[in-house]
C-alpha cells in the first residue's frame, strides 16, 4: 500500500514465509513485487524442512462491514532479531535517505524492540501500528523506546492505557499516558468517528470525510491503508496533521470497497492534494 503511493523501489519489506503446499505464500509475495516493493529480505523457507505454514489471517465480514480476524502466526512466530540484523544494509540505506521504519505488532515483541533500536541507530523515524497486540503482555520495553508516532485503534488504546476511547476527552487521556513514555505523536483511529491526533502542540479530532460511495462496506484493510497513507505522506514531506487527515481519508475510501485493494494517488487527489 505504501509502495502504491510513493513509487517503485522506495519500499522494502523484511519478514518470513514458507513455501506451503497450497501456495498460500505466493500471492502476497507476487503482490509486493508487482507494487515495486523490494522483497530481497523476505526469507522463504522450505515447508518440507520446517513444517510450518506462512502467517495466515481468516477474516469473516458481516453485512455492516464489521470484521473479526483470526490469526495463525505460523513461521512468523520465528521472525527474529537475527533477521533484522541480517537486514542491516536496508536500515543504513533508509537512514541515509531520511527513511522510516513502519511495522505492526504482528511479530514477536523482542524482534519489534530490536527493530526500533536499529532504526534509532540510523536516525530513522519509527511509526508503530499496534495492530496485533494482546492483553496481558507488558509492552513497556517497546513503548519506552524512541518512537516518532504510534497508531492504535480504540481497542488497542484500551489495552495499552486502560482508557476506553469514547470521545476527544478520553482520547486525550489515553494519549497523555502514551506520550509520557517518550512517544512523540499519538494518532488514535476510531472507525466511523475518524481519528484523534496528539503531540506537544496539537490536540485535533479528524472526522471521517464525506465521500461518494456505493453500498459496499468492508473494514478489512482500513487500518493498514490508514497506516500506509500516513507513512507515504510523511515520506513526501507533508506535516503530521495533513498526513493524518490524508490517512483518515484513505481509510474511508478503503471501507467503501470489497476486499483489500490499495488506494491510489488518483483516488486521494479527488478529495485532497496528495
Amino acid at each position: 500500500m505504501i509502495a502504491c503511493l510513493v513509487g517503485k523501489d522506495k519500499v522494502a519489506m523484511i519478514g518470513r514465509t514458507s513455501s506451503d503446499p497450497y501456495n498460500l505464500w505466493k500471492f502476497p509475495i507476487e503482490a509486493l513485487k508487482k507494487a515495486g516493493v523490494n522483497t530481497d529480505y523476505v526469507k522463504i523457507f522450505s515447508f518440507e524442512k520446517i513444517k510450518k505454514f506462512p502467517g495466515i489471517a481468516l477474516i469473516p465480514v458481516d453485512k455492516n462491514g464489521n470484521n473479526q480476524i483470526y490469526v495463525l502466526p505460523g513461521v512468523n512466530n520465528d521472525f527474529s532479531p537475527r533477521d533484522i540484523e541480517e537486514s542491516n544494509q536496508l536500515f543504513e540505506n533508509a537512514g541515509n535517505n531520511s527513511g522510516i521504519l513502519a511495522f505492526s505488532m504482528e511479530l514477536p515483541l523482542n524482534t519489534a524492540v530490536y527493530s526500533v533500536k536499529k532504526a534509532n541507530k540510523y536516525n530513522m523515524k519509527v511509526i508503530l501500528d499496534t495492530g496485533g497486540i494482546n492483553e496481558g503482555i507488558d509492552y513497556g520495553t517497546l513503548l519506552n523506546k524512541k518512537i516518532f508516532l504510534i497508531k492504535p485503534n480504540e481497542h488497542e488504546s484500551k489495552i495499552l492505557t486502560g482508557v476506553e476511547i469514547k470521545n476527544m476527552a478520553t482520547a486525550k487521556h489515553a494519549a497523555k499516558i502514551l506520550v509520557r513514555n517518550g512517544i512523540e505523536n499519538v494518532f488514535i483511529t476510531a472507525g466511523r468517528k475518524g481519528g484523534y491526533l496528539f503531540n506537544q502542540f496539537l490536540q485535533v479530532h479528524i472526522p471521517v470525510p464525506v465521500i461518494k460511495s456505493g453500498k459496499t462496506k468492508d473494514e478489512t484493510g482500513c487500518g493498514d491503508q490508514t497506516m500506509a497513507t500516513l507513512c507515504a505522506a510523511i515520506l513526501k514531506g507533508k506535516d503530521i496533521l495533513e498526513s493524518a487527515r490524508l490517512a483518515i481519508l484513505a481509510g474511508t475510501l478503503q471501507f467503501s470497497r470489497l476486499g483489500i485493494s490499495p488506494v491510489t494517488k488518483d483516488e486521494l487527489n479527488k478529495y485532497a492534494d496528495f
